[in-house]
This record gives C-alpha cells, structure tokens and sequence, in this order.
C-alpha cells in the first residue's frame, strides 16, 4: 500500500526523503489567513476620548499593514474596547461593520474605526485594553469590490511607497497623522524578563549590571590587566615606585 493512501503529504515527504530523494521544494503550501487581530493593554488607563482614538488608529494601522503584505483586504472590522474587570460598572463595548469597499488601505480602515470608537465611548469610563479585528479576509484582486464605492486610483502608489520606506527605514517611519508621533503613556510598557537584561541594550547606566554584561566586564577588566606593561599595572595599583 502507497504512503500516500494511509497518510498525508507530510508522511509522504519523510518516506522519499529516507528513500534518498530530495524533498525541499516538495511543501504543502500553507492556508490563507482568515482573520487577524492587533490587540494590545494599556501602559496606563485611558480615559480621554482623543487618546483612546489615537491608540485605536494605531492598531487599525498595524492590522492594515499585516493584511497588506499577505496579500489581502478585508470585508469586516470589529473594534472593542473594555476596562479592567476588577473595577466595578467597568466599559465594555464592541462594534462591527462590513467593509466598503473591501480594503487594506490604513486611511480607510482607521477611519472606520476611529468612528466606531468615538460611538462606542463611555464619558468617564476608564478604559485598559482595545483591539481590532479584521476578518473574512480575500485575496486582492483589482476587479472585486462594492461596485457603488469609489475607489481612490493613487491608493496601490501611495501604499506601495509607505511599504517599501517602512521595510527600508524600519517598521512606523511613515503612517497616518491620526495615529500621532512618537511614544505616548497608554503604550504598552515591556519590561525585561530578567534585571538586567535590557542593560547590554542601552539600559540606565546607574542601574546595577546585569550577569552578561557583569561577565564581559570583568573578562574584559582581565585582559587589560594581561596586556598592560608592569609600570602601568603598578599606576593602576597605587604604587609608589
């Protein structure tokens, strides 16, 4: 009985590739994404509606730009947001809506969700988490789309320039206004796994040295002192002579 008939094409490859035969370019070609999401917490809790709106359009802007370079728009949105569970009458709200036209496109995507966020905002709420959803994801295809919406011509341009300044120059070198500049407080905070760690990475020079870097000192304390000529070393020491 053939491999294949009891097994799948993954068993297939180990039988020839045991059997001598080269199997690199032999791989199943992987399933298409139907959905992603960007999520993330706040640094701190979020109460202003415009600071909520900005790190909503953030991460519209980081969900487009997935999507954008898979290959593939998106036909609904989701966007939620919510406050700590431990807080009593904490906010808790999502909304949907389909797209159109079916897009990739940040300018688009974040408008929407903006809207969605300015709708869903519960004045005084404290808010410690929000998201967005894109899902019932297609392949780009130039001819789909809702035939009643306009499509902006420049737009395949603009966002091909924004991909290949943002690959050159490094992820956010280039986005929206509304998604704003530089760090803000609701950012999420990353702290290091271990102290000291983020030390070798340009950490706060006062704080105490991590093991790694506590190691490389010493080693390179050490060769300094096998490399330097005696009179040096006596200096170094405090001796008279």
């Amino acid at each position: 009985m053939a491999p294949a008939s009891v097994g799948t094409v993954v068993l297939e490859r180990l039988v020839r590739q045991l059997n001598g035969v080269e199997c690199d370019g032999f791989k199943p070609e992987p399933e298409a994404s139907k959905g992603t999401a960007v999520t993330r917490q706040f640094g701190v809790p979020v109460t202003d509606l415009d600071a909520l709106r900005e790190a909503m359009v953030r991460r519209a802007a980081r969900a487009a730009e997935k999507i954008r370079h898979q290959g593939q728009v998106a036909t609904r949105l989701i966007v939620f947001a919510h406050g700590s569970r431990y807080r009593p009458n904490a906010p808790l709200a999502s909304r949907q809506t389909p797209m159109s036209p079916l897009s990739n496109d940040p300018r688009i995507i974040a408008g929407f969700a903006a809207k969605i966020m300015e709708a869903m905002y519960q004045p005084g709420g404290v808010y410690t988490k929000c998201g967005i959803l894109l899902e019932e994801l297609l392949p780009q295809d130039p001819g789909q789309g809702d035939v009643f919406a306009v499509q902006d011509p420049r737009a395949p341009g603009l966002l091909a320039a924004v991909n290949g300044l943002n690959d050159w120059f490094g992820r956010g070198t280039v986005g929206i206004a509304a998604q704003g500049f530089g760090a803000r407080a609701f950012d999420t905070k990353r702290k290091p796994k271990k102290p000291g760690m983020d030390d070798t990475l340009g950490g706060d020079p006062g704080r105490p040295l991590g093991r790694s870097r506590a190691r490389r000192s010493r080693a390179r304390q050490k060769k300094e002192e096998a490399e330097a000529p005696p009179f040096a070393l006596a200096d170094h020491l405090g001796d008279d002579r």
